[in-house]
């Protein structure tokens, strides 16, 4: 009896010694071959996946720094991470070429082929890494004239328009154009090409400032620029624009 309590223990302590037990983020999402598929190719956005084996020392030095990148990441890229060590796992660590670990890939989305990452292990080198190879749907508005042309444009679809000192997109602007630019379309203006006149016609005096076009409504929003609020604004709008009948629908 007492053999077997020992071997019961042993057995759910081995249990225990998995990748799950290697990252403490909630952001790293686990995935096993069957899930693997459908929650990278199936999303639009990039995907970091790491490659672990609960027994190696160099994931286990990772992991902090992985559940880091996560935290960061929130809402911008996916992060996720498979367990090679699980018989379930294993055909799936091999059609992706893993022979170390940890291996880290990024995946675009879709179904464009993954590329190894081989920058720094640290929390700061997959962020910067990761936000520079985000896809993004986010199109340039460069002069007053063509801010203006949108409003008219808004009549079909729903307009997101960033105003910005920013040269180039942003992360956060980047995930949420990819979330919803199938019912949003996604515009940036930068204040030095537009100008002031321009800005204010929109009712903006100073930037960062995004405004929403929805046929004749125009709609400045007033809350916090972080993911999460950002993705609750849009997600009614988006709906919305989900119901509205086609054009050959309404013939």
């Amino acid at each position: 009896m007492k053999i077997t309590a020992t071997l019961l223990l042993s057995a759910l302590a081995l249990a225990d010694v998995s990748s799950a037990a290697i990252f403490n983020s909630k952001q790293v999402k686990q995935l096993t071959g069957k899930t693997f598929k459908k929650a990278v190719h199936g999303s639009e956005k990039l995907t970091v996946a790491a490659f672990v084996a609960p027994w190696c020392g160099y994931c286990k030095k990772l992991a902090p720094e992985y559940d880091r990148a996560a935290e960061n990441l929130k809402g911008l890229v996916n992060i996720v991470a498979v367990d090679c060590d699980e018989d379930v796992n294993k055909p799936l660590c091999q059609e992706q070429d893993v022979k170390g670990f940890p291996t880290l890939k990024l995946f675009p989305g879709g179904s464009a082929p993954s590329q190894d990452y081989n920058g720094p292990r640290e929390a700061k080198g997959i962020v910067e890494y990761a936000t520079k190879h985000m896809p993004t749907f986010v199109k340039r508005a460069t002069s007053a004239k063509e801010v203006e042309a949108l409003r008219s444009k808004a009549s079909k679809k729903p307009i997101s328009l960033l105003f910005t000192s920013a040269a180039t997109v942003t992360p956060l602007y980047k995930a949420l154009s990819t979330d919803f630019h199938k019912t949003i379309d996604f515009y940036a203006a930068r204040d030095s090409k537009v100008g002031e006149e321009a800005m204010k016609a929109f009712g903006v005096e100073k930037v960062p400032a995004l405004v929403i076009l929805d046929g004749e409504k125009m709609t400045k929003y007033d809350g916090a620029l972080k993911y999460d609020a950002l993705h609750s604004f849009f997600n009614p709008l988006a709906t919305k624009a989900r119901s509205k009948p086609s054009a050959k629908e309404e013939l």
